[in-house]
C-alpha cells in the first residue's frame, strides 16, 4: 500500500507540471495561477480523502494498475501526436486533467495515506503548478516552438508511465519483508531525477541558443 501511495506522489508530481506547461500557453496573471494553483491542491486533497472511502469497493483494481500506467502512457502519448503536434495545446488540457482526476482518485482509493500527507501532496501540487508555470514564461521567448517543448516532456512523461507499467507486477510478487516501498522505488526516483535533470538541461540549452542567435 505504501507502495501505491509512491506511485501517486510520482505522477500527481509529472501531472502537476504537465498542466502547468499546458497552462502556460494561456499567458494568465500571476494572481490567477495562485488561485487556480490554490484550487487544484484543494481537489487534489478533497480526491485522496473522498477516494479513500472508495478503497472496499475500488480493491480488485489493486491487480489492475498496471493496465492504468499503460493507458497513461499510450493517452500522453496519443495527444502529444493529435494536439501537441498540431499546437493545439489548449485542446489537450481538457483530457490531461481528465487523466489527472481519474488517476489520482483510483490510486488514492488503493493508498494508505495519512491526513498529514494528504496535506503534503496537495502543497506540492500547489508548489509544481505555480513554479513550473512560471518556469513556461521563459520557455516562450525560446526559439524553438512552445508546442516542441512540452511535446517533449510528455514523451518523457510517457516513457515513465511505460516503465511502470511493465514493472508494477514484479514489484506486486517482491517479498515487502526484505524491501521497504521506498527501495522498491528507488531506480524510479533515479529515473525521476535523470528526468528533471534532461528538462534542466533543455532549458539552460535554449536560453543559450537564445543568446547565441541574439549575438549572431
Amino acid at each position: 500500500m505504501n507502495l501505491i501511495g509512491g506511485y501517486l506522489l510520482v505522477i500527481l508530481v509529472l501531472f502537476a507540471g504537465n498542466i502547468a506547461l499546458l497552462i502556460g500557453d494561456f499567458k494568465i496573471s500571476n494572481v490567477k495561477v495562485s488561485i487556480s494553483s490554490f484550487a487544484f491542491a484543494v481537489i487534489t486533497f478533497v480526491l485522496m480523502n473522498a477516494s479513500t472511502y472508495l478503497n472496499p469497493s475500488l480493491s480488485f483494481l489493486l491487480d489492475y494498475f498496471g493496465y492504468l500506467f499503460l493507458v497513461i502512457a499510450i493517452s500522453l502519448f496519443a495527444m502529444m501526436l493529435f494536439f501537441i503536434k498540431n499546437d493545439k495545446l489548449k485542446t489537450s488540457l481538457y483530457p490531461v486533467l481528465v487523466l489527472f482526476l481519474i488517476s489520482t482518485v483510483l490510486l488514492s482509493s488503493q493508498a494508505t495515506l495519512s491526513f498529514f500527507e494528504m496535506i503534503l501532496y496537495s502543497l506540492l501540487i500547489f508548489i509544481i503548478l505555480f513554479g513550473v508555470y512560471q518556469l513556461s514564461k521563459l520557455l516562450h521567448h525560446a526559439k524553438r516552438q512552445y508546442s516542441v517543448i512540452i511535446g517533449e516532456y510528455m514523451i518523457l512523461f510517457s516513457i515513465l508511465m511505460f516503465i511502470f507499467s511493465m514493472t508494477y507486477y514484479s514489484t506486486l510478487n517482491l517479498n515487502y519483508r526484505m524491501f521497504s516501498a521506498f527501495l522498491i522505488l528507488t531506480p524510479t526516483y533515479q529515473l525521476i531525477y535523470v528526468i528533471i535533470a534532461v528538462i534542466v538541461i533543455l532549458v539552460i540549452g535554449v536560453l543559450v541558443n537564445d543568446r547565441k542567435g541574439g549575438n549572431s
